[in-house]
């Protein structure tokens, strides 16, 4: 009889894991088709953009006008070196100059400059006139270049890809087409090609969520194109992990959940797209915490009994007690205060009311009192969380930084948890940026948090009769995130 019990027990098991596997396995497996179609869209457009490039560099070394224009003007620049040129000859050189720029607009528009070299290395002529212009390229600093280094071992057509190009002050990359006039090689059109026009294109977020992106590596392991998270370029300045970059490289094409260059373990779909004599790495990814959370949204009603569940059955887990402060800034009912120059924020007798602090690790703190009067009570009279979190958005952070933020929440029941957790969800947070400490046997709690430390602590009155105490910190509760996981099949 008890083998018999044992067997069934086992079976129940094996299918609770297969559920929980399965679903969790169609949660992926949903994500990754959406970051598969955002990166094959977003590959069709890279790749129709360089083979509009190539398209133009190809028709460059049969463009008439170009090539006579190099062959007179370069000449004309040999020419200054002996002897000062003529009026009419000046004039008539004007007048090429003003017929080739007209060219290079209806034409080569594609491209943010054209230099023109000579075999010996002069940039004799080019379309911007910046500080490369009338340089050796084979000289001083102008030959630590990529291109120089390029030109000299490689002579012949080829591409160079985007390095920082001092010249202009951001990374550029350059198609290099030799002269060949009458059979004779006179140098090279270098055509230079800004990387705004591809960082443009992925800045597009349609699709991706709060937390998705799509972006460039090269094989140096740095971001060709700016991260949506940061306000200063990264472009050849975010090096990212090198032994996550070269396992995608090696594997060509596929799907990983990593570690990303911000902390945050993502879903990523990856592809090695060959450019010239390059390759770069195209990657979709998207935060698996906003995946959770988005999982709990769509389905909250039912969850959110589930998780309610949970929550109550959660175990306590008793701290020492810090932090300390003996005069905190104190935060009454129904009210909510800010902390910001280091100061220690608490609030005191919560009971049927709800505790919630809203924090920036080492930058601010705000706690708010909400008593059953509030809305996420049922009342009216209140609705601090939104107050809370409007000031914050408005004046504490950039949009970017909302990752970044913590919420805690501290109640001695769970009357209020399913929406207050709601209510964050709505403004923006995801379930791992959430905590609940509860004690469901206290009368009633005294809520002390330090920001600087990222610190919450609770002292729970757990006996009137015998002054009885205990206290409970927020490092360790785990988060609502890892908490709803089993609950939506996520493991």
């Amino acid at each position: 009889m008890y083998r018999y019990v044992g067997w069934i027990s086992f079976v129940c098991l094996m299918c609770l894991l297969q559920t929980s596997l399965g679903l969790s396995g169609e949660i992926q497996g949903e994500t990754y088709q959406r970051l598969d179609n955002i990166r094959r869209q977003k590959k069709a457009q890279l790749l129709n953009y360089l083979d509009n490039v190539k398209k133009s560099a190809d028709a460059i070394r049969k463009d008439p006008v170009m090539e006579d224009f190099f062959d007179i003007k370069n000449k004309y620049y040999q020419l200054r070196k002996t002897k000062p040129a003529s009026e009419g000859l000046v004039r008539t050189l004007e007048a090429l100059k003003q017929k080739i720029n007209e060219h290079y607009l209806n034409n080569y528009r594609l491209f943010y400059d054209i230099l023109f070299i000579n075999t010996a290395g002069e940039i004799f002529y080019t379309i911007r006139k910046q500080a490369d212009y009338h340089k050796n390229i084979f000289r001083g600093a102008l030959s630590e270049t990529a291109l120089a280094q390029q030109l000299e071992e490689y002579p012949h057509e080829t591409f160079v890809d985007y390095q920082y190009y001092d010249v202009s002050g951001e990374p550029s990359a350059f198609i290099v087409e030799p002269v060949i006039k009458d059979g004779r090689f006179m140098g090279w059109f270098v055509m230079q090609c800004a990387i705004n026009k591809i960082n443009n294109m992925f800045t597009h977020e349609k699709g991706l969520g709060m937390t998705g992106e799509v972006f460039l590596v090269n094989k140096e392991n740095y971001m060709l194109t700016d991260s949506r998270f940061y306000g200063d370029s990264t472009i050849l300045k975010r090096h990212l992990s090198r032994k996550n970059i070269e396992a995608k490289f090696e594997e060509q094409s596929g799907h990983k959940i990593v570690t990303d260059y911000r902390g945050f373990r993502a879903l990523s779909s990856f592809e090695v797209c060959r450019i010239a004599d390059s390759e770069w790495l195209l990657i979709a990814k998207i935060d698996e915490d906003e995946i959770i959370t988005e999982q709990y949204k769509g389905r909250r009603n039912v969850l959110g009994r589930r998780l309610k569940d949970r929550l109550r059955k959660s175990a306590v887990r008793h701290c020492k007690g810090n932090p300390v402060s003996e005069k905190p800034v104190v935060v009454d009912m129904d009210e909510f205060r800010k902390v910001q120059k280091g100061e220690m924020i608490g609030t005191f007798g919560v009971s049927t009311c709800t505790a919630l602090i809203i924090s920036f690790p080492e930058r601010f703190a705000y706690m708010g009192h909400i008593s059953p009067l509030d809305r996420i009570y049922g009342g009216k009279t209140t609705d601090l969380i939104s107050h809370m979190l409007k000031r914050i958005k408005a004046f504490d952070i950039y949009k970017y930084e909302r990752r970044r933020l913590q919420a805690t929440i501290v109640a001695n029941h769970c009357e209020s948890i399913i929406e207050t957790i709601n209510a964050l969800v709505e403004e923006g947070f995801f379930l791992s940026q959430i905590k609940f400490i509860y004690n469901g046997s206290a009368e009633y709690g005294r809520v002390l948090h330090d920001y600087m430390k990222n610190e919450t602590c609770v002292k729970w009155l757990m006996n009137r009769d015998t002054g009885e105490k205990v206290c409970q910190c927020a490092s360790d509760v785990k988060s609502v995130g890892s908490l709803i996981k089993p609950v939506i099949g996520y493991e």
